[in-house]
């Protein structure tokens, strides 16, 4: 997968510039009283105009941050402003959580940490403000596509007053919403920043064939260059839009309708729609860099039918959304749930994340009189309310399941909260925004290692079979009275379902693989699974997958796969690679080799569903060897689970074993060299004498596990 690359920043200068016409010709004495009548007409024209620059300076600045430095330059229609150093949004999360009391102490060790990040950076920015510039025309075509689709909006769903209700009722913001203006604008901006960061980010390389395709869309650089702005979404059947086409979904419909006004602004709008079907918030929530991908700018979970009223397992979604995605996302939750809703508002409350949304289905927002009237009565949005997008008959199209029009109105109402961040991009980039210094840095934006306090009760020494380091991180010292910031050790995953952007479990399998099994649609028998073990699916993900193939597939992308054994399946043997952080020191080979110096955490996660009570059990009939030694398992019951049924082990890191070198030449005798690699090996093996493939294999479908 290609890799993004920092944005190179727009140095801003300081003093006058010399070819500044305000400035040019301009006495260099000071003004005194002029000596002709000539020049008198002179001051009173200058002192008229100068007064008129200071009253339009005021007039723009009123009520906005202070401006430490003012600098114009005309260059036919381009006008360039820095409006001094804007402290950036995010920077109070750190004074909050890194400095709750005024530790004098805390404050240097985070101008140390900063200084620490910035030295790394191959294309920092000179400056924490960026230099906004572009033609004072420019955007209005952005605004023109804006009017016009909210003008299409309004339409659609029975009037401007109508729509905008609808709007308020299915769309709440964490933030507060239009009974927190002050604090809605903050989030407003916050999205708007997110966008101008994709848009001035250098950039994606790619083919020739791809540029000219997005040429001619007006997006992409013409340098073998383009600009991303990424909205992954996650969750289950609703959001894969089971009973109507993939291409019909909430994501896609949003996709649409955002496009345009992307375009005008010269980047690209990439959504994923990386659900699927039937499965928990957790462990996929392990796994996000492998679902949504490293570069989302946005990503999304929906809650709406599987776990409860809780919030617990939504606060680990999210602190594994801040901790292991670089931009720190913002985050859309398909739910209106009381509880996941005032988690997201505790999150905006204590700096974490300032711009999520919590969006309902129709059952919230929909004005249920509308529904009443007879079709031909009703706005566009709500004509054929209760047909689906697919064909009768189609796996999926069931009373749960929205309809075409739902996945409709859902993907509009996400739309229209969007464009008020884009409109604010345009006055920032035309420099109507007076406040539009941005910090262009994306370490000091996105990626803040600290994580607040848990909002959720959390037993910090919870057992094996309640991992809260792994769900929700661990104080950063311990030892301290204020256990106000949190951190998380990196996180690996590998995982065999679809869609994957990367980190494929045949990544990490050595060995114990069978081959040459057939497609995934086709049935597996015995003597297949006693060559090794199998990529399968399960039953119900099987005749399920065959209904929707009868229907020429629907578009569908979503697949759980899963690596299946028995007894005879013989030895799985896996290579896990360390993924922590560089050490910092020498490592012997005789006494640094310990998995524990390297590993603090390995999880196994089976497929969710229900084969009945002779399936295989993953703590009682498997046995994992983790670096050369047997390791004790408990399954883990307070997260990951499915219809009541836990789905995941905490597999122990034995304190005998020990971890493997990938040897290279230049490495010394006796010491691990920077450019060996680290892998912790596990050797698993179904040893339940009373599994079968009948009546359920073993299976794993996440490998999850930390690094420090």
């Amino acid at each position: 997968m290609m890799q993004r690359k920092r944005a190179a920043g727009y140095g801003g200068g300081s003093g006058v510039r010399k070819n500044n016409p305000y400035h040019a010709g301009t006495p260099t004495r000071s003004f005194g009283r002029p000596k002709s009548t000539h020049g008198k007409k002179l001051y009173v024209l200058f002192f008229m105009l100068l007064l008129a620059t200071m009253l339009g300076i005021y007039t723009s600045s009123f009520g906005t941050s202070k401006v430490t430095q003012t600098q114009t330059k005309t260059n036919g229609d381009s006008i360039v402003k820095n409006v001094g150093v804007k402290m950036d949004e995010h920077e109070h999360i750190i004074d909050h959580l890194s400095n709750p009391n005024g530790d004098a102490a805390v404050k240097a060790e985070k101008s140390q940490n900063e200084e620490s990040n910035d030295s790394g950076k191959s294309e920092a920015l000179s400056s924490t403000a960026t230099t906004t510039s572009t033609s004072t025309t420019s955007y209005i075509s952005t605004r023109e596509a804006i009017q016009s689709i909210k003008g299409e909006f309004y339409t659609r769903y029975g009037g401007k007053d109508e729509a905008l209700a609808m709007l308020q009722r299915g769309i709440l913001p964490a933030s507060g919403g239009s009974s927190k203006p002050e604090n809605d604008e903050k989030a407003t901006r916050h999205t708007a920043e997110r966008i101008i960061r994709a848009k001035n980010r250098k950039l994606i390389p790619i083919s020739n064939e791809e540029q000219e395709e997005l040429e001619e869309d007006g997006v992409g650089d013409g340098d073998g260059h383009h600009n991303q702005f990424v909205i992954a979404f996650g969750g289950y059947s609703v959001t894969v839009g089971r009973g109507n086409f993939y291409n019909q979904s909430y994501p896609f419909i949003m996709q649409n309708v955002l496009k345009p006004v992307f375009k005008s602004m010269g980047l690209e709008l990439v959504v994923r729609n990386s659900a699927i079907g039937g499965i928990p918030s957790f462990p996929y929530g392990f796994c996000l860099p492998n679902f949504l991908g490293m570069d989302a700018d946005v990503v999304s979970w929906d809650y709406g039918m599987n776990e409860g009223n809780g919030a617990e397992a939504f606060e680990s979604y999210l602190r594994h959304s801040i901790s292991t995605l670089p931009k720190r996302p913002m985050m859309i939750m398909l739910d209106t749930k009381a509880r996941r809703v005032d988690m997201l508002k505790k999150y905006f409350d204590n700096g974490s994340l300032m711009d999520s949304i919590a969006v309902g289905r129709a059952d919230v927002a929909v004005n249920k009189h509308i529904l009443e009237k007879a079709e031909s009565d009703r706005p566009e949005g709500f004509q054929k309310w209760d047909e689906w997008g697919g064909p009768k008959g189609s796996p999926g199209q069931s009373s749960w399941h929205p309809k075409y029009k739902e996945h409709e109105m859902i993907g509009w109402m996400i739309a229209i909260h969007f464009l008020d961040a884009l409109e604010k991009v345009a006055d920032i980039l035309e420099v109507k925004d007076t406040n539009s210094s941005i910090d262009m840095d994306d370490a000091a934006h996105e990626k803040l290692v600290l994580l607040p306090k848990p909002e959720s009760a959390v037993r910090t020494n919870g057992g094996a079979e309640s991992p809260s380091h792994l769900l929700y991180g661990v104080p950063l010292d311990d030892e301290a009275a204020d256990d106000s910031r949190w951190h998380m050790d990196p996180v690996s995953c590998r995982t065999s379902f679809l869609p994957n952007e990367h980190g494929g479990m045949t990544e990490i399998i050595a060995s114990g693989l069978a081959e040459g099994v057939g497609d995934d649609l086709e049935s597996r028998d015995d003597s297949q699974y006693n060559d090794g073990w199998v990529v399968d699916v399960g039953k119900v993900e099987r005749d399920t997958k065959r209904k929707v193939k009868k229907h020429g597939g629907m578009g569908y992308i979503d697949m759980k796969n899963a690596l299946y054994g028995i007894p005879g399946s013989g030895t799985l043997q896996l290579e896990l690679p360390h993924e922590g952080p560089n050490h910092g020191h020498k490592h012997s080979k005789d006494t640094d080799m310990l998995a524990s110096h390297w590993f603090d955490t390995l999880v196994f996660c089976e497929v969710n569903e229900k084969r009945g009570d002779n399936e295989c059990k993953p703590d009682k009939d498997i046995t994992y060897t983790v670096g050369g030694v047997e390791a004790d398992v408990v399954q883990i019951t307070s997260a990951a689970a499915y219809l009541n049924k836990s789905l995941c082990v905490n597999v122990s890191i034995p304190k005998d074993a020990r971890v493997s070198l990938k040897e290279e030449d230049g490495a010394e005798e006796n010491q691990l060299a920077d450019h060996e690699k680290v892998y912790l090996k596990v050797d698993v093996t179904v040893t339940g004498e009373k599994v079968t493939r009948k009546d359920g294999a073993c299976s794993i479908s996440h490998i999850v596990w930390q690094s420090h």
